[in-house]
């Protein structure tokens, strides 16, 4: 192999690995973060392994991820939202959301706590 051949080579495998890295990084810049909202209250349903809870916030974010932690006298639930990625699409106004949360045990007796205020979230 000639000597302008293994150059040649050599710099389009350090362009590929540039260009591979950039979309890493452009991915990362261009992903809005996550926000932690607060759970203003929850309803039972017929399942005693699942609640419904009710959270306010404008109609354009995404639900990300729905976490619960659970001892014997309590339920931590924590939800994180993401923006949207290119724009908004939503209004200003602040829209209800019902999300479906399961547990590992019935809830039973056990208290529900926000997990982004830690307080304690009202049934409905």
């Amino acid at each position: 192999m000639s000597w302008w051949r293994r150059r040649g080579a050599g710099a389009a495998l350090l362009g590929a690995v540039l260009l591979i890295g950039l979309a890493h990084v452009a991915r990362d810049v261009l992903r809005p973060g996550e926000e932690e909202i607060s759970v203003e209250a929850y309803d039972r349903t017929d399942d005693p392994r699942v609640i419904v809870a009710h959270l306010r916030r404008d109609p354009a974010y995404v639900v990300s991820r729905v976490a619960t932690a659970e001892d014997a006298t309590s339920v931590v639930v924590r939800v994180s939202v993401r923006a949207p990625r290119l724009g908004w699409s939503g209004g200003d106004e602040p829209v209800e959301w019902r999300i479906h949360v399961r547990l590992d045990q019935p809830l039973a007796g056990r208290q529900v706590i926000d997990g982004h205020t830690d307080a304690p979230v009202p049934e409905r």
